[in-house]
């Protein structure tokens, strides 16, 4: 079996379980319902009439007599319609149950009876769905379907799984049936609704479902579902997936008030797209009185049109306020325990002060308090202070009080509000007759006297009321972290000197303020360098080097051209690689030193012609080009130069290996690019 077909198969199956259930389920979708159930005390009733004329016959070719073979053929457009109503109560919230009663209708084939209409097998069936405030929400339904329906009627098979390998009914199964249906649905910002679901059947089907609700709480919604019955056996799944019912159904559905709700929708079964083929079809063997008659007919029709009607009752008897009123009928839902309130709920007179609330402009009023006609507490002198507060009665208009009704003295310092120009004084202040401190900041310095008001409590000040400062530095005593600093120093915001570059000698003796950090210095803030090599102790890793010694950023003494004599005692300093040396760092040997092979390099007199020994010369040069591969630098008057230049081609060199530098004097070969390891 094709591994992709059963992948397909099991995304197919989230999304179909309701096409044995029919269209307008609940307030949401069209033939794939959501998960949710009805709150507690809700009835719901939906009805829907549903057309599958489609312009094809009812039989694929038509239908045969199998007592004596003959063949009859089945006119396209015969009518062919149906319906059903349903009716659902939830005595509980997350659990519902109710009924589904199918009806349909088949017009006249000739030659048979069946043209007439007739019933479903009744449904039966109990949902509970799990409440939780994720936008998943689960459900799962058990539901009975029993044999009432007729059974001596209709042509075209409603369910496919009506369809059996012995006598088949149209409108019914025959038998008791019982299915467990799954759904769940995913809410996205109150904007899309994602429906599923699930069924398992003892007809050994499944049904499933899956649909698109956009906008389901606005005034219309727009709905996209695919649906589907599907066998499920050991073999011929792939065909059973194919030529079972399977179908695309977009929907509009109209929310209106009251919870009315009218829904359009039409069903495209996949032979819409590939056509009806024979091939394709269910063989149904009916019983047509005393004869049985063969055909066959295709797992959906091409394309059906829906219309349904919904409308949800409101019956719960829940009084969350306990005032008598259920919450469906309270329009003031809260209201106090034991309240006397109106009909709807609402309190006559909520805090009971013979005004009613209608009228009270100050609801909340104690129990006992004087009221004025307005149903507000009095106040006989206007201070704001309700007279069952005011323990100073007759206060002048317009003085500002406390909350006892009584002068304000919110600083406490003896002049009350009303004449303190100072309000916000320190209690026990000494202050003057407008209230403000005569000595603001608390330094003992009076305010007339102080040069620096808004000293900072506590602090020690000199007779101008200044906070002191001994050494000068410009920051008081008190926050001085560094007291008797030297006159001069330069200091940060806690008195101590500044020391830049963090050495430990102040900004103010050190003579290299920028030496880096951890690295030690002498007395003048400068790097150490005991060996006078230039490098300091910090970096040095030869701390040691004899005065004179050339060396590298790390102090150590360099030889540039690895021939074991340092630089500075190195009198040929860019010997070529692996060449034995003297003392002096010259190659022992002259055919190893292009200092000493410039030299045989000579001319006729007055002419710029080479001398033969000279060729011996150019080619002790060109055999260490070619053994330390590097590139030539030759120096000299420029006539001189291009007689080499021009040997030196002759053996296979140019300007890319060969630089000619014109220079008067004697001839000098360059190393250029030597790589020393």
């Amino acid at each position: 079996m094709d591994i992709r077909k059963i992948l397909v198969t099991l995304c197919l199956a989230t999304t179909y379980a309701t096409s044995h259930t029919g269209a307008v389920r609940n307030a949401d979708g069209f033939r794939v319902p959501s998960s949710s159930t009805l709150g507690q005390g809700f009835l719901f009733f939906s009805g829907n009439y549903e057309s599958l004329s489609d312009g094809s016959p009812m039989a694929i070719d038509g239908f045969k007599e199998m007592r004596n073979g003959r063949k009859y053929e089945v006119p396209s457009n015969i009518p062919s319609s149906g319906g059903a109503l349903q009716a659902s109560y939830a005595p509980l919230d997350f659990f519902e149950f109710g009924i589904y009663q199918p009806i349909y209708y088949d017009g006249r084939v000739n030659e048979t009876h069946f043209d007439t209409w007739g019933m479903g097998d009744l449904q039966i069936y109990g949902k509970a769905s799990l409440p939780t405030d994720f936008p998943l929400k689960p459900a799962i339904s058990l539901e009975l379907f029993a044999p009432t329906g007729t059974k001596d009627a209709g042509f075209r098979p409603r369910r496919i799984w009506n369809i059996k390998n012995g006598e088949t009914h149209a409108y019914t199964y025959g038998k008791w049936s019982f299915a467990t249906t799954l759904f769940w649905t995913l809410e996205l910002f109150k904007l899309v609704q994602w429906n599923n679901y699930i069924g398992n059947y003892s007809t050994e089907y499944i049904m499933w479902g899956t649909g698109i609700n956009l906008f389901p709480y606005k005034l219309i919604s727009v709905i996209v579902e695919a649906s589907g019955e599907t066998k499920i056996t050991k073999s011929k799944i792939n065909d059973h997936l194919a030529n079972d019912a399977l179908r695309i159904s977009p929907a509009l559905k109209l929310h209106l008030p009251q919870n009315f709700n009218l829904l359009l929708g039409v069903d495209i079964g996949l032979d819409y797209f590939r056509g009806t083929k024979i091939s394709n079809g269910h063989w149904v063997t009916r019983d047509d009185g005393n004869q049985k008659i063969s055909y066959a007919v295709s797992g959906s029709p091409k394309i059906s049109m829906t219309l349904g009607i919904s409308k949800a009752l409101d019956f719960s008897w829940k009084d969350s306020d306990r005032d008598g009123v259920p919450n469906r009928l309270d329009m003031c839902p809260g209201s106090a325990r034991d309240m006397v309130v109106n009909s709807r709920g609402c309190p006559v007179d909520e805090d009971q002060d013979g005004v009613l609330n209608i009228v009270d402009d100050c609801p909340g009023t104690p129990l006992g308090v004087k009221v004025d006609f307005f149903g507000c507490p009095l106040d006989e002198d206007k201070d704001g202070v309700p007279d069952y507060k005011d323990t100073c009665a007759n206060t002048p208009a317009g003085m500002a009080v406390d909350g006892d009704g009584c002068k304000l003295d919110t600083d406490g310092d003896g002049i009350d509000d009303n004449a303190d120009q100072c309000p916000g004084t320190r209690k026990d202040d000494p202050v003057d007759a407008k209230g403000c401190p005569l000595d603001e900041d608390h330094d003992g310095v009076l305010n007339e006297n102080d040069a620096c008001p808004g000293t900072p409590e506590g602090w020690k000040v000199n007779p101008f009321g200044c906070p002191l400062d001994e050494d000068r530095d410009g920051i008081p005593d008190e926050v001085d972290a560094c007291p008797g600093t030297e006159l001069g120093e330069t200091v940060n915001k806690e008195g101590c000197p500044i020391d830049t570059d963090g050495d430990g000698i102040s900004d103010l003796h050190d003579n290299c303020a920028e030496t880096p950090k951890d690295y030690p210095v002498d007395k003048n803030g400068c790097p150490l360098d005991t060996d006078k090599d230039g490098v300091p102790d910090a970096i040095d890793q030869c701390p040691k080097t004899p005065v004179g010694a050339v060396v590298d950023s790390l102090g150590c003494i360099m030889d540039s051209d690895f021939d074991g004599v340092p630089d500075h005692l190195d009198k040929c300093p860019v010997t070529l690689p692996k060449v034995h040396v003297d003392e002096n760092g010259c190659a022992r040997s002259a055919k190893q030193d292009l200092s000493a092979i410039a030299k045989e390099i000579k001319f006729f007199k007055s002419s710029h012609r080479l001398i033969a020994s000279s060729y011996t010369a150019l080619n002790d040069a060109i055999e260490l080009m070619r053994r330390h591969n590097f590139s030539l630098e030759i120096i000299g008057p420029e006539q001189k130069i291009n007689a080499i230049m021009e040997y030196m081609e002759g053996k296979g060199y140019d300007s890319k290996q060969i630089t000619l530098t014109p220079k008067s004097g004697d001839i000098k070969l360059i190393a250029v690019g030597v790589k020393y390891e």
